[in-house]
C-alpha cells in the first residue's frame, strides 16, 4: 500500500504541473502573445509580454514549462519536508524568494508574499493600511486550492489536522472564504481519492462532497483565530462565520448543478454545465470555490478517459484553464498515479523532482538545506554577480547552479531584460528575469565597462564631487547592487539635464527597475533635489 500511495503522489503532482503547463498559453490572464490555440495533446511553445506598462518586454516560454500553479505547488511540498517548521518557512522563505523566480503568479499571492518579505502579515494594522487589509480579505481567489495538495500526503495525521493546514496555509495570502472553502473543498476530495481502494463509480467523488459537507465546510480551529476573524470584521465590514456559511451553501449549490448534471450522462454535452458553474464569467471564475468545482465535474466526467479530459480543461476559451486543468490532473493523479501519464507530457519541466521530494517528505529526509548559517534568501542580485556554471548555496532551493542566461526581446527604450536560468541540485529549474535601463556598464553580454562609454553618472562625477557621491550613498544606503545604484542616478541626472520635472511616472519606472532595493520616493525626490542643484551651481558656474 505504500508504494501504490508513493505512486499516487508522485502522480498527482505530475498531474497538476502537466495540467498547468497545457493550459497556461490558453488562461485569459497568460498576456499570450499569440492568443488562444487548441492543444490537440502535445506541449506548446509560445511567448508572453510580460514586464507591465513601464518594462515591457517578450518572455520565451519553452514547451512543457510550468507557472507559478506548480511553482507553489512544490513550495508547499518543500515546507512541509520541515514538518513542524513548515508553516514559518513558507512565510518567511518560500513566499519571499517565489517573488524573485514566480511566472505569472496573482495579484494577492504577490501582495501577501512582499508583506512577509518586509517581516510582517498581510493583516498587519500597524504596517499595512486599511485598504490593504480589506484588499487581503477580499482576496478569495483560487491561489490557495492550487497549491494545498502536499497537505493531503502520509497518514500520520487525521483528517482535521490536515483541515487546519491547508486553511493555515491559506491565510498566508488569501483571506476570503471563497478562497479557503474552495482549497478545503479540494483537500477533502483529495483525501479521499488517495484513500480509495475500490474503482471509483461515475459521480461518486461529488456524491462523498455532498454527503460530507460539514467536514470541509466548517472552518477549522486555529490558534489566534478570533483576532483574525475581528480584524476582518474591522476592515472588510465582513462578518466572517456568516460570511463562510454563505460561501459554503454557494459552494453545494455549484456541487449540485454539478451532480444533477453528470446524471444526464451522454446527454451532458457542450459547455451549458460549465457556464451555469461561472466558468467563463471572468468576474468569479477565478474564485477558489467555482475553479474546485468546475475541477472536480471534470474530472468526474472525464475519470475513465483522464487525457481528453485534460485537453477538455485547457481548451476551454476565456477561463482559468491552466488551474482548472492543473486541480483536475492532481485529481487524476490521486486515482491513477503515474499511470496515465502519456509519453509525450513525459517531458514536462522537471519531471524527476517530484519523485525525490516526496521520498524527502515520506522518509523524513530534510537536508535539501543542510545548514541555514551558509545559506542566503534567493535574490536577483546574487544571480547578476554569478558565471554560467557556477554554483551557490540559497534557500529555499538548496544548491544552485547558473545554467544560461538569455536576453529577451523588449519593447521599451533604452530598457535590457536578461533571463537567468539555474537549476537546483535537486533537479527544479529556475527562471529570473532582471530588467532595467541600459547604462554605460551594461551590453546585450553585461560585459562593458563604464570606461569604455562614459555616462552622465561618470561626466557628472565632477560636478558632485566627493561629498556629493557620499551624500547619494546616504540617500541609497539601502542599494548594494552597483547596476541598481548607476541607473537611479544615470535616470535621474538624463531628467535634470533635460530639465524634465519628476512625476509619479518616473518615480515609479525606476522603482520597476530596482526592484530588489525597494528604494522609495522620498530617496529618489531627494537624489533628483541633490543632483539638480549640483546642475544649477555647475550653469551658473560656467
Amino acid at each position: 500500500m505504500e508504494k501504490i500511495l508513493r505512486n499516487r503522489y508522485i502522480g498527482a503532482l505530475l498531474g497538476a504541473s502537466i495540467g498547468d503547463a497545457l493550459g497556461w498559453p490558453n488562461e485569459q490572464n497568460s498576456n499570450n502573445i499569440g492568443r488562444y490555440k487548441e492543444i490537440n495533446g502535445n506541449f506548446l511553445e509560445w511567448k508572453r509580454r510580460s514586464g507591465g506598462r513601464y518594462w515591457p518586454y517578450e518572455e520565451k516560454i519553452k514547451a512543457g514549462e510550468y507557472s507559478d500553479d506548480t511553482q507553489l505547488l512544490i513550495a508547499t511540498l518543500r515546507s512541509l519536508i520541515k514538518k513542524e517548521k513548515w508553516s514559518s518557512n513558507y512565510r518567511q522563505v518560500e513566499l519571499p524568494a517565489w517573488l524573485v523566480y514566480e511566472r505569472g503568479g496573482g495579484g494577492a499571492t504577490k501582495r501577501a508574499a512582499t508583506c512577509w518579505a518586509k517581516g510582517f502579515s498581510p493583516w498587519d494594522d500597524k504596517k499595512n493600511t486599511p485598504q490593504q487589509i480589506e484588499r487581503y480579505f477580499t482576496a478569495g481567489g483560487n491561489g490557495v486550492a492550487m497549491r494545498i495538495m502536499p497537505h493531503v500526503f502520509g497518514d500520520n495525521h487525521e483528517i482535521e489536522a490536515i483541515m487546519k493546514q491547508v486553511l493555515l496555509n491559506g491565510m498566508y495570502t488569501h483571506g476570503h472564504p471563497r478562497a479557503l472553502v474552495g482549497a478545503l473543498l479540494y483537500a477533502y476530495g483529495l483525501q479521499f481519492l488517495f484513500s480509495l481502494n475500490q474503482t471509483l463509480e461515475y459521480g461518486q467523488l461529488i456524491d462523498f462532497l455532498l454527503i460530507n459537507r460539514d467536514k470541509w465546510g466548517h472552518l477549522p480551529q486555529i490558534n489566534n483565530l478570533e483576532s483574525w476573524v475581528s480584524c476582518a470584521k474591522l476592515y472588510a465590514k465582513m462578518d466572517y462565520v456568516i460570511e463562510w456559511g454563505n460561501v459554503v451553501e454557494e459552494t453545494v449549490q455549484y456541487l449540485n448543478i454539478a451532480k444533477e448534471n453528470l446524471n444526464l450522462g451522454i446527454l451532458d454535452i457542450g459547455d451549458e454545465t460549465l457556464a451555469k458553474l461561472g466558468c467563463f464569467d471572468k468576474k468569479i471564475n477565478g474564485a477558489g470555490n467555482i475553479t474546485s468545482v468546475i475541477s472536480i465535474y471534470l474530472f468526474s466526467k472525464y475519470a475513465s478517459d483522464p487525457q481528453k479530459g485534460i485537453l477538455e480543461a485547457v481548451n476551454l476559451k476565456n477561463s482559468d484553464t491552466d488551474t482548472i486543468a492543473s486541480m483536475m490532473g492532481g485529481l487524476i493523479g490521486a486515482i491513477y498515479g503515474e499511470n496515465w501519464i502519456p509519453l509525450e507530457y513525459r517531458v514536462i519541466q522537471d519531471y524527476d523532482i517530484y519523485e525525490v521530494l516526496v521520498d524527502k517528505l515520506l522518509k523524513d529526509q530534510d537536508n535539501i538545506v543542510t545548514s541555514n548559517n551558509t545559506y542566503r534568501l534567493f535574490n536577483k542580485e546574487l544571480l547578476s554577480n554569478m558565471e554560467i556554471g557556477e554554483s551557490s548555496n540559497v534557500l529555499p532551493f538548496g544548491s544552485i547552479k547558473l545554467l544560461e542566461k538569455r536576453n529577451e526581446k523588449v519593447y521599451g527604450k533604452d530598457m535590457y531584460a536578461t533571463t537567468f536560468i539555474c537549476k537546483a541540485s535537486y533537479g527544479q529549474t529556475i527562471f529570473v528575469t532582471k530588467v532595467g535601463k541600459i547604462t554605460a556598464n551594461y551590453t546585450t553580454e553585461n560585459k562593458d565597462s563604464i570606461e569604455k562609454k562614459p555616462s552622465s553618472v561618470v561626466k557628472n562625477t565632477l560636478l558632485l564631487g566627493r561629498t556629493g557621491l557620499q551624500e547619494i550613498r546616504k540617500i541609497l544606503k539601502n542599494i548594494h547592487n552597483t547596476d541598481d545604484f548607476i541607473v537611479i542616478i544615470d535616470t535621474l541626472w538624463d531628467m535634470v539635464e533635460k530639465e524634465k520635472k519628476l512625476t509619479k511616472n518616473d518615480i515609479k519606472m525606476i522603482q520597476e527597475g530596482c526592484k530588489d532595493c525597494k528604494v522609495n520616493k522620498k530617496q529618489i525626490d531627494s537624489v533628483y533635489a541633490l543632483l539638480k542643484n549640483s546642475n544649477e551651481l555647475s550653469t551658473l558656474g560656467n
